[in-house]
């Protein structure tokens, strides 16, 4: 027993009464089969289904909408009412320019001037030719009467004399065509051509833009469309520093494919010639009242199409409103659209999804203990 115990106490002896002892603390359990295999802890889905039901806490306002008019502000153009292209209708050479490149037009005044050539001489011998058809007309009847003519050889002559008349007439016209002349009031904005330039029907002679009126030409956005009329006075400030006042005059019926807009024109005065056409300008309309709410651009948001809107909350989920803008001021932006009474998301907007389900804190129960929320002021 000594010599065992002995044994025991070297290190190879404590190795061995290791390795005995726990043989035998494994076959005691595999044998008594009261050994189990742990069990992992089954895996808790109740704070995830909490999570996925909790509302989401926001801060709301209440608010209402008021009768707002504002100006309704839209970036333009001045824009000639009347701009024409002078052609020529017939073939010629050009003898003379009387209006030259900026000079102020009266309607009729000469412009361009071709050679008349022989279409002169060829009218006054169309007019002794109507000379003789009308004697011998007149003969004819005085013959007629006497019995000594037909009705037959009567109507010939009066034939004859008639078709003098329309040749008279045409080449009348012909003549004028050598003349071309402005269609307006205005201003020779551009002459593209010079004596003795040959021309043939169709060329352009000149450029003709009508000063009085002009108009100032912009575009609304569709969703701006209910504020402009026909009728409504405006002002335009053109780039030059000029201020001028007129009345809208047209709103498109459809809109331009490429832009969704409508165009609106305003008309304005120009007796002195101080407009120019092409000139940038902002165009101020005097809009209708119509409802609409004041607050924080910092409530407004964009939903997946673009679309301009603000959160509220219906039956105690966020609702994505669309809105138009009305008008902006230093307080803020009036915004339409939105029910005469809402209760309107003020922080925490950006965390909600449209028909989110929310918990709506209202602003003026909120404390400094409460658990703070981003706001948009």
């Amino acid at each position: 027993m000594k010599a065992v115990l002995k044994f025991l106490k070297t290190p190879v002896g404590a190795a061995v009464a290791i390795l005995l002892g726990a043989t035998m603390w494994v076959l005691s359990g595999v044998l008594s089969g009261t050994h189990e295999a742990p069990v992992a802890p089954p895996i808790q889905h109740a704070d995830a289904a909490a999570a996925a039901t909790a509302a989401t806490p926001v801060r709301v306002r209440t608010m209402r909408n008021e009768m707002h008019a504002a100006d309704l502000v839209l970036r333009g153009r001045t824009e000639a009412e009347h701009k024409v292209e002078l052609k020529a209708e017939m073939a010629g050479r050009v003898v003379n320019l009387p209006a030259a490149k900026g000079a102020r037009v009266k309607t009729g005044d000469a412009i361009c001037e071709l050679d008349v050539g022989a279409r002169k001489a060829r009218l006054d011998q169309a007019r002794a030719q109507l000379k003789q058809a009308k004697l011998e007309y007149d003969a004819s009847v005085a013959l007629q009467k006497k019995g000594h003519r037909s009705e037959t050889q009567t109507a010939a002559a009066l034939a004859a004399f008639e078709s003098a008349e329309a040749n008279i007439r045409a080449m009348e016209q012909e003549l004028s065509f050598t003349v071309m002349r402005a269609p307006f009031d205005g201003m020779v904005d551009t002459r593209l051509v010079s004596i003795g330039d040959y021309m043939t029907p169709g060329t352009t002679c000149a450029w003709i833009v009508g000063s009085d009126p002009f108009l100032v030409v912009g575009a609304v956005a569709e969703s701006q469309i209910a504020q402009v009329a026909p009728g409504t006075p405006g002002t335009a400030k053109l780039i030059t520093g000029q201020t001028v006042e007129g009345m809208v005059t047209f709103l498109a019926t459809a809109a331009d494919p490429a832009t969704r807009t409508f165009r609106v024109e305003m008309t304005v005065p120009n007796p002195d010639f101080q407009l120019r056409d092409g000139v940038t300008a902002d165009i101020r309309v005097r809009s209708e009242a119509v409802p609409a709410m004041r607050m924080s651009p910092a409530l407004l948001s964009l939903d997946d199409s673009g679309k301009i809107g603000v959160k509220i909350v219906e039956n105690s989920r966020a609702r994505f409103m669309p809105v138009s803008m009305v008008a902006d001021d230093k307080e803020g932006v009036w915004v339409a659209g939105l029910p005469d009474e809402a209760v309107v998301i003020t922080a925490g907007q950006e965390y909600v999804k449209d028909g989110e389900l929310v918990n709506a804190v209202p602003e003026e129960s909120v404390t400094a203990g409460d658990a703070p929320v981003s706001s948009a002021n």
